[in-house]
């Protein structure tokens, strides 16, 4: 009996020395749970856009002497039309208002915030850094504008600067939202996608319990949340988010762009090209245009395919005069074996902008190798994955450039990576990728 027993203890108390590991995550991730803020209601600010358009729209009309507050929220107020709705033109009148509001008070910190945030969606990135550069004096290490300073380093693909940006709110003790946010971008281009997600879900569970932030604001997270989901290979978890998005602002044009190409890497068509539809109804993005035309062609609606197809050339000859589409623009001709000429020549202006920024990189490398040349697609490819970026794309790019000089190690490598992120990362590229790797 004596040994039975001692037998029994012995087992009870492995089992409860493996268990005990899984015991202490679970309790910490409960502790965790229980301890985030809880999501507040879902705002419909949106819906009262236009009427706040036009309250301040009348201020300004209405030239009070020294008035610098009206110009700048109504720039405030255009811009944020801009993020609903995507009219470009709204990033021009926000613009023309910050101007109003710095000359009537130069040293209008709220009004610079706001020229940076218009320089930045015309892409015009060091025009953006100027401007929060005049911001940071009036807050050195505040965390906001040190954030927005890493975030246009980024942009301009300057990563050492935007990290020693990060490394001053952290050891400033600063960490916020917005640093979070950045730092979780800074990641995810650093090939440290597991962190970014952690960061990213922090920053977005404390967005989702301020009342008072825009819907469009807390659905920006949610779309981001699935666009690193998607990436990671979590494709249901992506879909997940991105209707969370939908669920907070129904015409979310992110949302709605991404829903159609996760949708369409999976090879559910239908939904993809209702998706696709949907988004582009609310802004014609090129991206969203070429998931509608790739459904319909992998629907059988040819016609509806070429017609699509057409919209997109349309909105290339008049609708990108800002040229803020340009990198979107050349990764649909390349994919498509469209346009070839168009795309390097696109893609290599982007490039120019942005310097070693790593979409920038990738997007060159891609229009490169599609206009055959192989040598610039090289040389633009070793830049794009040089942190070893964890997006299926940016590894199956890689591979192809890869495969075409005979360097069949990188070719393997490339592309079995970008399969083991996403195995269903691109509906056509994805089973590409398996075909070349099964030939190595």
């Amino acid at each position: 009996m004596r040994f039975r027993e001692t037998i029994v203890l012995i087992a009870v108390a492995a089992f409860a020395i493996a268990a005990w590991p899984a015991f202490i995550e679970t309790r910490i991730a409960d502790e965790r749970a229980a301890s985030l803020a809880t999501p507040a209601p879902a705002p419909h600010d949106y819906e009262q856009r236009e009427a706040l358009v036009a309250f301040w729209e009348g201020a300004v009309r209405e030239r009070h002497h020294n008035d610098m507050l009206s110009p700048r929220q109504l720039a405030a107020q255009y811009l944020q039309r801009y993020r609903e709705k995507g009219d470009i033109d709204d990033v021009i009148r926000a613009r023309n208002m910050a101007q109003q509001s710095l000359s009537i008070m130069p040293r209008n910190v709220a009004a610079l915030a706001e020229m940076a945030s218009v320089m930045l969606t015309l892409h015009r990135f060091r025009a953006a850094l100027h401007f929060v550069d005049e911001c940071v004096p009036y807050d050195p290490t505040g965390a906001e504008f040190l954030a927005q300073q890493a975030s246009l380093e980024m942009e301009l693909g300057e990563y050492a600067r935007a990290d020693a940006s990060l490394r001053r709110i952290a050891s400033a003790e600063q960490s916020s939202v917005p640093a979070e946010t950045i730092r979780s971008r800074y990641d995810e281009l650093t090939g440290n996608l597991g962190r970014a997600r952690e960061l990213l879900d922090d920053a977005m569970m404390q967005v989702d319990a301020h009342i008072d932030e825009p819907a469009q604001a807390r659905a920006w997270y949610h779309v981001r949340a699935g666009e690193l989901a998607f990436n990671a290979g979590d494709t249901p978890a992506a879909v997940r988010d991105e209707q969370a998005a939908l669920s907070l602002f129904p015409t979310d044009n992110l949302a709605l762009k991404d829903l159609a190409k996760f949708e369409l890497a999976s090879h559910h068509e239908q939904a993809a090209l209702a998706a696709a539809i949907a988004g582009a109804r609310v802004t014609p993005f090129a991206e969203t245009l070429g998931y509608e035309s790739d459904a319909q062609a992998a629907l059988g609606d040819r016609r509806g395919a070429a017609a699509t197809r057409d919209v997109i050339f349309a909105i290339e000859r008049i609708g990108n005069a800002y040229h803020v589409n340009d990198r979107l623009l050349a990764v649909y001709y390349a994919d498509h074996h469209l346009r070839a000429a168009e795309a390097f020549a696109i893609a290599r202006r982007e490039a120019a902008v942005r310097g070693d920024e790593i979409y920038a990189q990738d997007t060159l490398a891609w229009a490169s190798a599609m206009d055959g040349r192989w040598a610039q697609a090289r040389a633009a490819a070793a830049k794009a994955t040089r942190f070893d970026t964890q997006d299926p794309m940016v590894q199956y790019h890689a591979g192809i450039v890869a495969l075409h000089f005979g360097d069949r190690g990188s070719a393997t490598r490339r592309l079995r990576r970008a399969l083991e992120l996403n195995a269903q990362f691109h509906p056509v590229f994805a089973e590409d990728a398996r075909h070349k790797l099964a030939a190595l």
